[in-house]
C-alpha cells in the first residue's frame, strides 16, 4: 500500500513478546502486520468518530406530534 496525500506514518515502539504476537495474529489472519494495526484501531476508534443524526428521528417526532396524544391507546396497559 503506497503512501498518498492523505495517510500519514506512525511510529510505535513494542516489546519483543507483543511483536511476536503481532506477527503471528496478523500471518495468521493472512494480513500484513500495518494493515493489522490499521484495522483494530479503525475499530477501536469508532465509538468516537462523529456519526450524523438519523434524518427520521425528527419526521417522526413531529407526526407523532400532529396526531395527538399517544398515551390514550396504552391507558389499558397502565392498569
Amino acid at each position: 500500500m503506497a503512501l498518498s496525500r492523505h495517510k500519514r506514518t506512525t511510529t510505535i515502539v513494542l516489546d519483543a513478546h507483543t511483536d511476536r504476537l503481532l506477527a503471528a495474529v496478523a500471518r495468521a489472519q493472512g494480513v500484513s502486520r500495518s494493515e493489522f494495526i490499521r484495522t483494530q484501531l479503525r475499530r477501536a476508534l469508532e465509538p468516537y468518530r462523529p456519526h450524523p443524526k438519523p434524518r427520521s428521528a425528527g419526521a417522526v417526532a413531529r407526526r407523532l406530534r400532529e396526531r395527538g396524544d399517544e398515551r390514550e391507546l396504552f391507558r389499558a396497559l397502565e392498569r
